[in-house]
């Protein structure tokens, strides 16, 4: 029995995120695997920052995914491929989509976060959840390859907007199919700094990616976007970047929630409601605050297993602080990067280089 515990504690792990796979190593390495179960709808799980460079066709589907039941197995870690349909945290049961209810000591929330699209759209192609766009992304191919392809919209201005406007240009190279990018703001990537802005619109222009700022879609039909003001774009198909929403079964559970469905916690990643409860990654909402993207989940991956080990071993918990300031590495998919940081911004393919050590040093510590 692992040093601290008087009777062995049950721990639900919901989702495969970037934060629940340091969870799952870790505590392993402890000697608590046996008292812990991943439930995930997939088996693998996508390394997010290596998206875009599997899109324009530089990574297979193994190199960004780390294989979670390996994973779990080398840790002594339960594994369930199945979904969870719902939370009783009074109860502490989770019930499943293959009919079991689980019971639990403590239960951590990784699922990420679910497209959320402009109202009354439902066609398209959702970049998010992340881990079955390579399913997605074979419909786009079967479109191309059959010749019913010719313009693509790519829809949302962030980061991962562009890099997967980017990526799609690369994928689909040679084939006379136009890509372009649409968002309502009138430059992309508005949350960082200036010279990312500038770097960027220039790349588009000599990649020959369209680009149509401030256009605000609210409707997707007859081959054509419409924006809020009337205008106009003809288009085949989207892909849809936009921000993300919550699960919609997390507003049955009593769990509290935010105004836009995350759960609520505190800087320990606690429930503010139920403390027996954790939320990492997408599906948090932090009191202060910080954009969906995986760099954070990554950072809260030791705090949120300390955190679970400290709560086994009846400690103090640590806080999480995210950073003020955050790397962004932009990919090009050509080769080059784009790397932002406290308002400046550099381009070159020593970036790019640079952002796979980062990318593939995380996958590889998951499948020592």
């Amino acid at each position: 029995m692992a040093e601290g515990r008087a009777t062995p504690v049950p721990v639900i792990l919901l989702g495969g995120g970037h934060a629940h796979v340091e969870v799952v190593r870790r505590l392993g390495e402890l000697g608590f695997g046996a008292q812990i179960t991943l439930v995930s709808p997939s088996r693998h799980a996508p390394y997010s920052g290596m998206l875009p460079g599997h899109i324009s066709g530089e990574y297979s589907f193994d190199d960004f995914h780390i294989d979670l039941a390996a994973l779990c197995t080398r840790s002594g870690v339960t594994f369930l491929e199945t979904t969870a349909t719902g939370i009783d945290p009074e109860q502490r049961v989770v019930s499943l989509a293959s009919g079991e209810s689980l019971g639990y000591g403590l239960l951590s929330i990784d699922i990420g976060s679910t497209p959320s699209l402009p109202k009354g759209i439902s066609t398209g192609i959702s970049v998010k959840p992340i881990a079955s766009f390579a399913d997605r992304l074979a419909r786009l191919d079967a479109l191309a390859g059959e010749g019913r392809l010719s313009t693509l919209a790519v829809v949302g201005q962030g980061v991962a907007g562009v890099e997967v406007a980017f990526a799609l240009k690369r994928r689909l190279e040679g084939r006379g199919i136009g890509v372009s990018l649409v968002g309502r703001t009138a430059e992309p990537v508005p949350e960082r700094s200036r010279w990312s802005r500038r770097l960027l619109e220039r790349e588009m222009r000599k990649a020959g990616i369209a680009h149509h700022p401030a256009f605000d879609v609210v409707a997707f039909r007859d081959g054509e976007l419409v924006s809020r003001d009337g205008r106009r774009l003809a288009v085949d198909e989207v892909v849809w970047t936009t921000s993300s929403g919550a699960p919609a079964f997390l507003r049955e559970t009593g769990l509290l929630l935010d105004d836009m469905g995350f759960i609520r916690v505190d800087h320990t990643l606690r429930s503010l409601s139920h403390r027996d409860v954790f939320a990492a990654g997408d599906v948090a909402s932090l009191p202060d605050p910080r954009p969906k993207a995986g760099v954070f989940a990554v950072r809260q991956g030791p705090v949120l297993t300390a955190n679970i080990h400290r709560s086994l071993s009846q400690k103090r918990h640590k806080p999480y602080c995210p950073q003020s300031y955050w790397l962004v590495l932009i990919s090009l998919s050509d080769g080059r990067a784009i790397a932002d940081k406290w308002g400046l911004a550099i381009s070159g393919a020593w970036v790019a280089r640079w952002k796979y050590r980062i990318d593939s040093r995380f996958i590889q510590k998951y499948r020592r």
